[in-house]
């Protein structure tokens, strides 16, 4: 229950926030307010501060124009202050993240009463490693014949890589302050490869052994967040904590009211991390480098040392395994009936309910056995290596040759513990009654030769994440402007895990949608899945469909189709098309914008990624046109497998699965259109199954109420 003091703060801080000149309170946004300040109240804690009541999480689905972030904001800052909890707000995009960061907490900090600081969270390698920048500086020096220095950084040949004069002008900027190491606020762009060279992850930094550590910009950010009442971080990065055990990048999920903005990204942002996957024939090639690094390193090494004994170890435990690995790629790629799409550039094969062959099972054992061998000699050396930097050590390595081998070996560490984890995934037991993993390969052919790429994934994220973050956080607010599906929570609920006793609420968004937008299904010759027939009659008709609208948006399912309509049209109308092949979004929407503004007619061709995040107000769109209803590809092996366990139950994975996926992509791709309470303009959809077909209602229902104009 809240206080009498947090409700008077909440109602005082919206009060000063929103009585200022030109801003309208908005219904949905006190309503968005009041239930997540209800729910934060209603969990309870102990005398330590942890929640000893049931998990549990408040769900809000708010419409546009609701003005999400104050309303979340307003309602979990207060309370994470009072009880000396951290607020994590975490965003799918970077476009989100960037206008919390520049406008909507800044307005916040200045205008609501409420004390508070705040700070971006990001990766480590988002940030420069000073200690890798040295040697990389050193090593344009360093005598070639020096055993003790790491072979990579004598390789100078690579058309990416950055000179001497570069990163000396990295570290004077950094030094003198004009640089705070930040990839993101350089002025020059650098290629992602040459990059990696300069930062370091979790197994290559030493941390407090590092001779920069007292001046390193990861750490420096990291102090920032400390001292910051609100931390705007992004998905990816909060998984990637809680891949790590929680609390190692961002706070302990026990200390922290979370946020989850853009939430209807989290199960499936969550499902990739989960995922393991490996090239075969890259895996041998790595296991040679691993040799060939090892091999430069034990000259350096005090002879019968422990660690000089790893190194020889490892050296034919990683011919072994390339000869297993050799073996298990000849058992797949002759023995598996791989299927190949016409006109696809490589075969697949997904085995059944996720079980392997039982001799592909038993040699995907053994390999593991190897590979947890492999992880446990690496990570007995760089323990010594980490030693070495810290303290004398007899392992013959000064501390300078330590700390650039620690990296080197942190970075196999990483490898080889990566394809363990593939490996335990490919031969682990199930038992009768759990949720099948997925389990499929590929088969891709090269100038040079081929290779075979194997993945696994478990079908759901929701367990792994109601146990990884549910049931740690002391609380956890979902939004976004599209989180039912068919107008229920339910698809959500299962995706993401969510606890019995959430909560789940529907924020109206205060846009008067029937007055504001026509949705048009017009008559129709071809259906979607007649493909060559669809396509050629968007070819012949699109310029008649778009009628007199200068700022319209194109949204395409699939690449082919759009490229082949671009294509198709006319000339004259294709001098005033931008696609989403031509340059990158940013820059597409610029362009178009520049276009709109000089009084021309600019029509936008995308892909799903057009379809959300993007804002065009006003005169920028006024029509958006739909090829087909977004279902997702039906040869996604993991959809796949998801739709064989569900009717392994007895139940219709196309109701359960396929439709409501299309309508959460549909509403988004509707959403383009109203931005502000004065936009205006059509979405056509170009999809008679929305008229024809018994789901095409469900779909339609799921709309805001635009006005409809419904095969006419």
């Amino acid at each position: 229950m809240l206080s009498q003091e947090q409700k008077a703060l909440i109602q005082s801080s919206y009060s000063k926030f929103t009585g200022r000149d030109g801003f309208r309170p908005r219904y949905g946004q006190r309503l968005m307010i009041a239930e997540i300040a209800k729910y934060l109240g209603s969990i309870k804690s102990n005398a330590e501060g942890l929640r000893n009541s049931a998990p549990t999480t408040c769900v809000v689905e708010a419409g546009t124009g609701t003005g999400k972030t104050l309303g979340y904001c307003m309602a979990t800052l207060p309370i994470a202050i009072e009880l000396g909890k951290k607020l994590v707000v975490s965003t799918a995009t970077t476009a989100l993240q960037d206008q919390i960061l520049s406008k909507d907490l800044p307005e916040l900090a200045k205008h609501s009463g409420i004390d508070f600081s705040y700070a971006l969270a990001k990766g480590r390698g988002r940030y420069v490693c000073l200690s890798k920048l040295e040697q990389r500086i050193e090593s344009f020096s360093a005598d070639p014949n020096d055993a003790t220095i790491p072979l990579f950084l004598l390789d100078q040949g690579n058309d990416e890589e950055l000179s001497e004069e570069q990163l000396q002008g990295f570290f004077s900027r950094y030094a003198s302050g004009a640089w705070d190491g930040d990839r993101d606020t350089l002025e020059e762009q650098i290629d992602s490869r040459a990059w990696s060279m300069l930062t370091a992850d979790n197994q290559q930094c030493s941390n407090r052994r590092c001779s920069y550590f007292s001046s390193c910009p990861y750490y420096e950010a990291r102090n920032r967040w400390d001292e910051a009442d609100v931390l705007i971080a992004n998905h990816d990065l909060l998984l990637s904590d809680l891949a790590l055990g929680g609390g190692v990048i961002l706070p302990a999920p026990e200390q922290s009211i979370y946020v989850f903005d853009e939430a209807h990204h989290l199960p499936d942002k969550a499902l990739g991390h989960f995922m393991v996957t490996s090239g075969l024939k890259a895996s041998q090639s790595w296991l040679k480098s691993l040799s060939k690094s090892l091999a430069e390193m034990l000259p350096a090494i005090q002879a019968g040392h422990f660690v000089a004994s790893n190194i020889e170890q490892i050296s034919p435990l990683s011919i072994t395994l390339q000869q297993k690995i050799d073996a298990f790629y000849m058992n797949l790629a002759e023995g598996l009936d791989w299927d190949q799409e016409e006109g696809a550039s490589e075969s697949r094969y997904r085995f059944t309910d996720g079980i392997l062959p039982n001799e592909v099972k038993e040699q995907a054992y053994n390999i593991k056995l190897d590979f947890a061998s492999l992880c446990r000699y690496l990570d007995e050396i760089r323990a010594e290596l980490n030693r070495s930097v810290d303290e004398k050590s007899d392992c013959g390595l000064n501390k300078e040759e330590a700390e650039q081998w620690y990296p080197v070996i942190g970075s196999h560490f990483n490898r080889a513990d990566g394809h363990y984890a593939l490996w335990q995934f490919y031969s682990k037991d199930s038992k009768p009654d759990d949720q099948p993993d997925a389990r499929w390969a590929t088969l891709r052919d090269y100038e040079n030769g081929s290779d075979i790429y194997l993945f696994g994934s478990p079908l759901s994220a929701g367990g792994l994440l109601n146990i990884a973050l549910w049931k740690r956080a002391y609380g956890a607010v979902l939004t976004s402007a599209t989180l039912t599906a068919l107008g229920k929570f339910d698809h959500l609920r299962h995706k993401a895990g969510l606890p019995e006793g959430s909560v789940y609420h529907r924020v109206p968004s205060p846009f008067d949608f029937q007055q504001a937008g026509l949705l048009r299904v017009p008559p129709m010759r071809s259906l979607p899945n007649q493909a060559q027939a669809h396509t050629q009659e968007l070819i012949d008709d699109l310029e008649d469909w778009i009628e007199d609208h200068k700022a319209v948006l194109v949204l395409f399912s699939s690449r082919k189709q759009m490229n082949d309509v671009f294509y198709g049209v006319d000339r004259d109308l294709r001098e005033d098309m931008l696609t989403q092949d031509d340059m990158g979004k940013q820059e597409l929407i610029q362009l178009h914008k520049k276009k709109i503004d000089q009084g021309k007619r600019s029509i936008l061709f995308g892909l799903a990624s057009l379809a959300e995040g993007i804002d065009l107000p006003g005169k920028y769109l006024t029509h958006v046109v739909i090829a087909k209803v977004p279902f997702a590809v039906p040869n996604d092996p993991l959809e796949q497998a998801i739709a064989e366990w569900i009717e392994s139950q007895g139940r219709n994975p196309f109701m359960e699965i396929s439709v409501p996926e299309a309508s959460l992509r549909l509403i988004q791709a509707c959403g383009r259109l109203i931005r502000t309470e004065q936009d205006s303009g059509q979405i056509t959809i170009l999809d008679q199954r929305l008229i024809t077909k018994r789901y095409g209602s469900l779909l339609l229902d799921a709309l805001p109420p635009y006005r409809r104009q419904l095969g006419s």
